[in-house]
C-alpha cells in the first residue's frame, strides 16, 4: 500500500505541475507587463522610501518586492516540482513492480525531501500569487498598459495605454447626482487613488470582456451617454456635466466611449485561477508524498 500511494502522489504532483505550467500566467506571458518583473530594481524603491517615508513610496517598494518574488517563485516552484515529481514517479514505478527493493530507504528519503521542499515552495508561491491576484491592481506604479482592444460604436477598433478602471455591471463609471449638478465617480474613495482601478481578480467580470447584450445602436445609452473617464482619476469624486458627450441630456450614468471586443481578460482570469487551484492540489499531494516517503523509509521491506 505504501508503495502504491507513493506512486499515486508522485504521479499526481507530476500531472498537476504540468497542467500548472501550461496555465501559469507569467510563464505563458498572460500578464501584460510581467516580463519586466524579473528585472525590476527594488533597491531603488527602498532607497526612495528611506529618503521620503510616504505611504505611496512604501506601497511601491512592497509591490516591487511582491512582483519580483512571484516571478521567481512561479518558475522555481513549478520547475522544481515537475523535476522532483518525475524522479519520484520513476522511483514509485520501480518499487511498485518490486524491481528496486534494495533502494527503498533511499527512495523514501527522496520522497520525504521532495514532499517537504515542494510543499514549502508551492505554498509560498500560492500566497504571493493569491495576494497579487486579489489585491493588486492591473497597473503597477511604473507600468502603463491595458488588457484589451476597444471596439468603437462605428465598428472600428483602437488600443492605447493606461490601466483598466472600475465599471459597474452595466459598464458605467459615473452616476448623475442631481443635488450637485455633476456626475459622481462611482468608485471614488478619499485618499485612495488606486480605488478606481480594477484588481486582477476583476478581469473575469463581464464588463471587462465582450458582452453581446451591449448594444451600440444610435440611441443606445452606450452610444449617447459617453463620458471622459480620465477625469475620474482617483482624485476627483465629482466631475462636471461638461465631461459628458451630450451635457444637455443629463444621462443617469456615463459609459466608456468604447468597449472590449474580446475575452482576453477572462482568459487571463481563468488561467490564473486554474494555476492557483492546481498549485493547491500540488501542495496537498506533496504532504501525501512526504508522509508515504517517510513510511517507505521506515519500511521493513514487507511491501505492506
Amino acid at each position: 500500500m505504501k508503495k502504491t500511494l507513493f506512486l499515486v502522489f508522485s504521479g499526481a504532483i507530476l500531472i498537476f505541475t504540468i497542467i500548472s505550467i501550461c496555465c501559469a500566467p507569467i510563464i505563458n506571458g498572460d500578464i501584460i507587463g510581467a516580463s519586466g518583473w524579473k528585472t525590476k530594481n527594488c533597491k531603488y524603491y527602498e532607497d526612495v522610501y528611506k529618503l521620503d517615508k510616504t505611504d505611496a513610496n512604501k506601497k511601491a517598494k512592497n509591490l516591487c518586492n511582491r512582483q519580483k518574488a512571484m516571478y521567481g517563485l512561479e518558475y522555481s516552484s513549478l520547475i522544481i516540482d515537475v523535476v522532483l515529481g518525475f524522479i519520484c514517479t520513476i522511483l514509485g514505478l520501480l518499487h511498485f513492480f518490486d524491481v528496486a527493493k534494495p533502494f527503498e530507504k533511499i527512495s523514501g528519503i527522496i520522497g520525504l525531501s521532495t514532499g517537504i521542499i515542494g510543499f514549502i515552495l508551492t505554498l509560498v508561491y500560492i500566497c504571493y500569487s493569491g495576494y497579487i491576484f486579489t489585491n493588486d491592481t492591473t497597473k503597477g506604479f511604473d507600468d502603463s498598459y491595458e488588457y484589451y482592444t476597444f471596439t468603437n460604436p462605428d465598428g472600428s477598433t483602437r488600443s492605447g495605454s493606461g490601466p483598466l478602471i472600475k465599471l459597474d455591471k452595466e459598464g458605467a463609471f459615473a452616476e448623475w447626482d442631481d443635488s450637485k449638478g455633476q456626475y459622481k465617480c462611482l468608485f471614488y474613495k478619499s485618499n485612495k487613488p488606486n480605488s478606481i482601478l480594477i484588481t486582477y481578480s476583476d478581469l473575469g467580470k463581464k464588463q471587462y470582456n465582450y458582452e453581446k447584450k451591449r448594444h451600440y445602436d444610435i440611441d443606445s445609452k452606450y452610444n449617447t451617454c459617453i463620458g471622459v473617464y480620465s477625469l475620474c482619476d482617483g482624485s476627483n469624486e465629482y466631475i462636471p456635466n461638461t465631461s459628458a458627450s451630450n451635457p444637455q441630456k443629463k444621462c443617469p450614468y456615463l459609459y466608456l466611449s468604447s468597449s472590449p471586443s474580446g475575452v482576453e481578460n477572462k482568459y487571463v482570469f481563468d488561467r490564473w485561477v486554474s494555476t492557483i487551484i492546481f498549485s493547491c492540489f500540488i501542495a496537498a499531494c506533496c504532504i501525501g508524498l512526504a508522509i508515504f516517503g517517510f513510511l517507505l523509509f521506515k519500511s521493513d521491506g514487507s511491501g505492506l
